[in-house]
C-alpha cells in the first residue's frame, strides 16, 4: 500500500452492498473532502442500484494496493474474517457493529490490527453527533448534580423477511444487532468502570433473540437499564438522571442528518431544554476516522471496542444464558 499523501483524500473501499452502505455511508462519503470512494466489493455480478463505483470481489477489494481504508458492512458473522483479511493486507478498517460476535473474536481482530499497525474502528456513528458531547459537558459541569442513572431504549418494527438479522446462523438477533447502542452510551456517560448485572429478561423466537432488557449497577453506584428489541414500535432514546435534574435525548441513536434535535433538560424542577442544529453523524464519523488514521493515534478507539465486547459478554453470560438455563 502506498504511503498516505497529506494533500490527498483517503481512498475507501466498501465491502458489502448493504442498505446502510447505500443509504447512509455512500452519500456521506460523497460530501466528505477527507475521503473518496474507489470501489465496492459485491457478490453480485450486475451493478447494484445506486452504486456508481467499480465493482470487485471481496478478495480483490482487500488486496487492492490503491485502497487505504475499507468500510465493512457485511452480515455480522463475517465481520471477523474480513476485517482480519483486510488488516493483514495493510488496510485500515471501519467495521459495522458488532465488531465481533464475542469478546474473543474482538480480541483476535484487535491483535491483528496492532500487529499490522492499522486502525480497527467499530462504527458507533451516533456518537459523532455533537448532541452527545453537549450532554456530556452538561454532566461534567455539574448541571444535574451527581450522576444517578442511565436508562435507554432502542426498538423498531423490523427487520423484514429475508434480512440476515433474522438468521441466527449469520449473527442475527436483537442482541448482536443492537447491544452496542446502550452499552456504548453507558461507557460514554457513566463514571463507573465496571458493571454488575442484577436482572434481565429476554424473548426468544425460533432460536433468535427478539427483545432483551437488563439492569446493572456500576462500581460508582450508578444504575443502568436498557431495552433493545425487534418487532416493537420505534423508540430510540436515553435519559440520564442526576441528583438535581435529568437530561433526555429522543432519536438519540438514529438522528436524521437534516433534523434539528432537542435536548430535554430539567434542573431543579425548571425546564432548560434547547435545540441542536442538524448534523450528519455518518459524515462526522468518516471524517473522525480519517483524522485518526492521519494522526496514527487510535489506542483509545481500540480500548473502547475491547471494553464494549467485554460488557456485551457480561450481559449475555449474566442475563441471557442464565434465563435460557
Amino acid at each position: 500500500m502506498n504511503d498516505l499523501l497529506p494533500d490527498k483524500p483517503l481512498r475507501v473501499g466498501i465491502l458489502g452492498n448493504s442498505d446502510i452502505a447505500r443509504r447512509k455511508f455512500m452519500p456521506a462519503l460523497v460530501q466528505s473532502g477527507k475521503a473518496v470512494l474507489v470501489a465496492v466489493g459485491s457478490m453480485q455480478r450486475e451493478r447494484p442500484s445506486g452504486v456508481q463505483a467499480p465493482l470487485m470481489s471481496y478478495r480483490e477489494l482487500v488486496c487492492d494496493p490503491d485502497i487505504d481504508l475499507i468500510y465493512i458492512s457485511l452480515p455480522n458473522h463475517l465481520h471477523e474474517e474480513w476485517s482480519i483479511r483486510a488488516l493483514e493486507q495493510g488496510k485500515h478498517v471501519m467495521c459495522e457493529k458488532p465488531l465481533g460476535l464475542c469478546a474473543a473474536s474482538v480480541n483476535r481482530m484487535l491483535e491483528t490490527s496492532v500487529r499490522h499497525g492499522r486502525l480497527l474502528y467499530e462504527n458507533l456513528m451516533y456518537l459523532q453527533h455533537p448532541q452527545h458531547k453537549i450532554v456530556k459537558s452538561l454532566i461534567a459541569d455539574g448541571h444535574i448534580g451527581r450522576l444517578l442513572s442511565l436508562r435507554s431504549e432502542f426498538s423498531f418494527p423490523g427487520p423484514s423477511a429475508g434480512d440476515f438479522r433474522l438468521d441466527p446462523a449469520r449473527g442475527g438477533g436483537a442482541f448482536h444487532d443492537l447491544n452496542r447502542y446502550p452499552l456504548s452510551a453507558a461507557l460514554y456517560f457513566l463514571e463507573g468502570k465496571t458493571h454488575r448485572f442484577l436482572a434481565g429478561t429476554t424473548e426468544m423466537r425460533d432460536g433468535l433473540s427478539r427483545s432483551l432488557q437488563a439492569e446493572s449497577v456500576t462500581d460508582a453506584g450508578e444504575g443502568f437499564s436498557f431495552l433493545i428489541s425487534f418487532g416493537r414500535q420505534y423508540r430510540s432514546f436515553y435519559e440520564i438522571r442526576g441528583a438535581r435534574g435529568t437530561i433526555r435525548v429522543e432519536r438519540a441513536y438514529t438522528t436524521p442528518a437534516d433534523m434539528e434535535n432537542e435536548i430535554f433538560v430539567t434542573i431543579d424542577g425548571r425546564d432548560q431544554s434547547f435545540r441542536v442544529p442538524p448534523c450528519d453523524h455518518f459524515l462526522g464519523t468518516i471524517e473522525h476516522v480519517c483524522a485518526l488514521i492521519r494522526s496514527g493515534s487510535w489506542k483509545r478507539e481500540h480500548e473502547r471496542a475491547r471494553k464494549l465486547a467485554e460488557l456485551a459478554g457480561m450481559f449475555r453470560d449474566n442475563c441471557i444464558e442464565r434465563i435460557a438455563a
